[in-house]
């Protein structure tokens, strides 16, 4: 990276997570107005814009040319990213590698999701349906929940481990998530109300999955810290990216407890900021369910295999343990725009580096953020540091 400009994030906006009754132009420009005004450049300034391609139930289409009207833009770079949840994750790695490449100065990623658009039964599940093998899995009716689920009973048996233990880590990220003034929720949740919340999928229970909400977050990105900038300016020091060959849980190389995505996308992220995974301070990951979060753990040798749910019941994952995973609160403790989620990780990670996060981590000068889709088959990992790399 010597000699390349050095990415930084100048300016971050978002809305709290809920929902929202008015178009999604204006809550696109709101958070967009925000970072640029945060980031200290002017719109004209902006020659690279990025974001997830609108759900297909947004009623504006071709959305990113449309902004360009609204802001008056002129870019050298407009990219929409369809990958599902990583979509986020990889419209800010190409905004990351495109300042770095000296093809754009001042990159703006956008992100935002009306979930409150759709119903949840009907057209909902049609557009799920679409995701699994339509030969032999759309037919048997499967669902998210239920994919999640299968890999839930999986982890239990592989590893000996307490059903009940694993809602401590609901617990642990509502906790986090009360804190945090943007989050969906501001009420903590114990062992007992998570166990007997509503069934979702055997064994999964409502509380125990990320609840769907509208959103909105957008990042300016500039090639080196902005005179102008309002807040401390924090570098995205290395980005990395992985995906398995697999489809939701069709995988003819690794089983459903294991998540290779997670470790190889991590592992390219630490070797481009040129650290190891020990130096991470604190982790803003995209784990949409309590075991996912402790396979995560396992993924990146924070712990080992089968037991990452003892992280969290011995407070390794807690703000104040070893390895704070998802202070903010995480899919399960903020709320879940899935659009939106992987820019919110980023988000967080820029606030802990400022000093400024709801769930401060004391001291932290490295984060590490992921995004995912499907059954956790793409990962994308960004590691943020508070300098600019030399």
């Amino acid at each position: 990276m010597t000699g390349q400009p050095a990415p930084t994030v100048s300016g971050i906006g978002l809305v709290p997570n809920g929902r929202y009754s008015i178009p999604d132009r204006d809550l696109a420009l709101g958070v967009i107005r925000e970072a640029v005004a945060e980031a200290g450049v002017e719109l004209s300034a902006i020659d690279g814009l990025y974001m997830p391609s609108p759900r297909p139930w947004t009623p504006q289409g071709f959305f990113s040319t449309y902004l360009h009207r609204l802001l008056g833009l002129e870019t050298r770079r407009s990219i929409e990213v369809a990958t599902g949840g990583t979509s986020g994750g990889h419209a800010f790695h190409a905004a990351v590698e495109d300042v770095r490449s000296g093809a754009v100065e001042a990159a703006l990623v956008l992100a935002l999701e009306r979930h409150s658009l759709i119903e949840t039964t009907g057209p909902y599940f049609d557009y799920v349906a679409k995701l699994f093998d339509r030969e032999f899995e759309t037919p048997i009716g499967l669902t998210i929940p239920g994919v999640y689920a299968q890999s839930l009973r999986r982890y239990l048996f592989e590893h000996g481990i307490e059903r009940e233990d694993v809602a401590e880590i609901v617990v642990k990220n509502r906790r986090n998530g009360r804190a945090n003034p943007n989050a969906l929720f501001d009420e903590a949740v114990t062992r007992r109300e998570v166990l007997s919340s509503r069934p979702i999928a055997d064994p999964i229970r409502l509380y125990e999955c990320p609840a769907p909400c509208d959103g909105a977050a957008a990042l300016v990105i500039t090639d080196g810290p902005s005179d102008g900038a309002t807040e401390s300016p924090v570098s995205v020091a290395g980005i990395g990216t992985h995906h398995a060959a697999s489809h939701l849980l069709m995988s003819p190389r690794h089983g459903t407890t294991e998540l290779p995505a997670i470790g190889e996308s991590a592992r390219g992220a630490v070797v481009d900021a040129n650290v190891g995974i020990d130096a991470i301070d604190v982790f803003e990951p995209y784990t949409p369910f309590p075991h996912i979060e402790a396979i995560f753990a396992e993924e990146l040798g924070l712990v080992g295999r089968g037991e990452g749910v003892d992280a969290c019941l011995d407070g390794t994952t807690a703000p104040d343990g070893a390895h704070p995973i998802s202070p903010s609160g995480g899919c399960l403790g903020r709320g879940h725009p899935p659009m939106v989620t992987p820019l919110l990780n980023h988000v967080e990670a820029v606030k802990q580096l400022r000093g400024t996060a709801s769930t401060q981590i004391d001291g932290a000068e490295y984060a590490m953020t992921t995004a995912e889709h499907g059954h956790v088959n793409g990962v994308t990992a960004t590691v943020f540091m508070t300098e600019a790399p030399a």
